[in-house]
């Protein structure tokens, strides 16, 4: 019979919509049906080639329906989700030769020597958005080189870890930076050394607070607060800008809005457990 993936419209406002199970007792072929889509978001772009690249390894019949509208099919390859794949498996148009002024392409990375590189890249495209959103500059190279880094060296698996971006400008102008790993997961590294943190919830937040590390070394945490220093810290912080730190790992969900000098955490639901860690940093600034 084989496992068909339905998405209808939207693949969600976080790019969270229809499950991507990572499971090896799916029956084959497995088909995922994006004929209806209509949107694309970063980090649905990430979970797509993930789930791919996983099925893939495991060794798994697979195909991937594109969508049947042109601009979304195009979106979907502009962004990278086909590339280095086989025709056969997810065909797309062939991403445009422009398609940097409204993407960082999808890359998957498994050790540092790209990393500033895809900083950089990341930095010119928040940069062609517009003045409040280019103020946040310096912050955003800071998030990539930080989530970067703390992907290769708490996240290892055998996939590496993926980044991505896309800037948009409906509802209001926004600059939406992803990334993810499969590995052991914020939560399961901090009790390494934290096992009474058994909430995954507090464990989240307890990592993203300036000293705390899975690592042993009080030097290292995951980069968090750095990032939101950054953020806090620079004059260019407009009124009407802000950004919003979604990070998502086993069974927890914790948030973190900042706007104008002032960092708000919440505490997110969740629809059902991830392995690895998933991260999505929004920039945006009143139309």
């Amino acid at each position: 019979m084989g496992t068909k993936i339905t998405f209808g419209r939207t693949c969600g406002s976080d790019g969270f919509g229809a499950d991507l199970p990572l499971r090896r007792d799916l029956s084959e072929p497995i088909v995922v049906d994006l004929s209806a889509l209509r949107d694309i978001h970063a980090m649905f772009a990430i979970r797509l080639r993930i789930f791919i690249d996983w099925h893939v390894a495991a060794g798994h019949a697979l195909q991937v329906l594109p969508p049947a509208d042109a601009v979304t099919a195009q979106r979907l390859a502009d962004i990278g989700v086909a590339d280095g794949l086989p025709a056969d498996l997810v065909e797309l148009p062939s991403p445009r030769d422009g398609r940097t002024d409204d993407v960082l392409p999808l890359t998957r990375f498994v050790d540092h020597t790209t990393v500033e590189d895809i900083a950089r890249d990341a930095v010119a495209l928040l940069r062609r958005q517009t003045d409040p959103l280019g103020s946040w500059g310096d912050a955003i190279y800071m998030a990539v080189g930080e989530l970067c880094d703390n992907a290769l060296q708490h996240g290892r698996n055998d996939l590496g870890a993926y980044i991505a971006a896309d800037r948009i400008t409906e509802p209001q102008p926004a600059m939406r930076l992803a990334i993810a790993d499969l590995g052991i997961g914020i939560p399961e590294h901090i009790r390494s050394r934290h096992p009474e943190w058994y909430d995954d919830d507090f464990a989240i937040s307890q990592a993203i607070t300036s000293g705390v590390t899975g690592t042993g070394d009080p030097g290292r945490g995951y980069g968090f607060a750095e990032v939101f220093d950054q953020a806090l810290r620079t004059d260019l912080v407009r009124a009407s800008s802000g950004a919003d730190i979604d990070i998502r790992a086993g069974e927890g969900r914790i948030g973190m809005r900042i706007f104008g000098h002032t960092e708000v955490p919440e505490r997110r639901n969740v629809k059902k457990p991830r392995r690895g860690t998933w991260i999505t940093y929004t920039v945006t600034t009143a139309a």
